[in-house]
């Protein structure tokens, strides 16, 4: 991509607000899945990935995880996975940094938002471009920094990182990948999902949620948190991609930075973030993985949901 060969030419680093900025451009048109925004917005991540040394750990030695779906005519019916007429694809992009460790992170968030709207927009005056800054073009600046930062350091554990497609239709890209692992999942030490992560308010309230899937997690957090004013919740189970790990056993945790006025409404735009607290957030992130670095693969335990 032309964005990121400038910027390696220059060889500046690539910041949370280019990689927002980017993903959240009116170019991209809200990046709904199955459409060719959000192929662009998959092939400007499979190079970011690249570029920062990752290894593909998609289908078939790619980047790429592709699914195929029908839109669910009962709204509360589940979707059903197939191929044939009538089917949207959705992108998964997945890469590893493979550390030859007997345990594996998973770090992940979602990527596509609402297109012009339609189902799940809070916008009532006609179609727009929903550019999703904070949901979830945040979530996503923050892996990446993470895939970057881990780089030969906290080697005890190998890290799969995961851009989600599909989970404003209903965590379709998570459920997707752990029905078809491209690791084995038994050997999963906890999985890490950050969405909506981009607007730290003035008194650093940050939610964590999944604070009970693992015995861990709450002294391991209070103990890492210099900056925040935390709110721990310990179900598993929530409105995004971490649902579908804990669903398999696997003990999550869920950053969010809260909800606002500009949520799945076209005013959801790259100015309106707070850098500065992505980096705080993404610090403390990696100061819990750090923490559990040496340690043997957590227990999971279910919570009440």
């Amino acid at each position: 991509m032309l964005f990121i060969a400038c910027k390696t030419e220059n060889k500046k680093a690539i910041t949370f607000r280019d990689d927002v900025t980017f993903l959240a451009s009116d170019s991209l048109e809200g990046r709904e899945t199955g459409t060719e925004n959000e192929i662009k917005a998959a092939e400007y991540l499979m190079n970011r990935m690249k570029s920062l040394g990752l290894n593909p750990k998609g289908d078939a030695e790619t980047f790429y995880q592709k699914y195929s779906f029908k839109p669910k005519k009962d709204p509360h019916g589940e979707v059903q996975y197939s191929t044939g007429d009538s089917t949207i694809t959705g992108t998964n992009v997945i890469g590893f940094l493979d550390n030859k460790a007997d345990k594996t992170i998973i770090i992940g968030a979602h990527y596509d938002h609402l297109g012009m709207g339609g189902e799940g927009s809070l916008y009532r005056e006609g179609k727009a471009i929903h550019n999703g800054a904070d949901d979830n073009a945040s979530g996503v600046a923050m892996l990446l920094k993470l895939a970057d930062t881990l780089k030969n350091i906290n080697t005890n554990n190998n890290y799969l990182f995961i851009a989600f497609s599909g989970e404003e239709m209903g965590l379709l890209g998570s459920n997707y990948f752990v029905k078809n692992p491209t690791v084995d999942l038994s050997k999963v030490n906890y999985m890490v999902n950050m969405d909506m992560v981009g607007r730290l308010r003035p008194d650093n309230t940050l939610s964590i949620s999944g604070t009970g899937t693992a015995p861990v997690w709450n002294q391991v957090l209070n103990t890492a948190n210099k900056d925040f004013k935390l709110v721990l919740q310990e179900s598993g189970v929530g409105p995004s991609d971490h649902t579908s790990f804990y669903l398999q056993d696997i003990p999550v945790l869920h950053f969010f930075t809260g909800q606002h006025e500009d949520y799945h409404k076209p005013t959801d735009d790259t100015e309106k973030l707070n850098y500065d607290g992505m980096k705080k957030i993404t610090d403390f992130i990696f100061n819990v993985i750090s923490d559990l670095d040496v340690t043997k693969k957590l227990d999971f335990r279910k919570t009440k949901n």
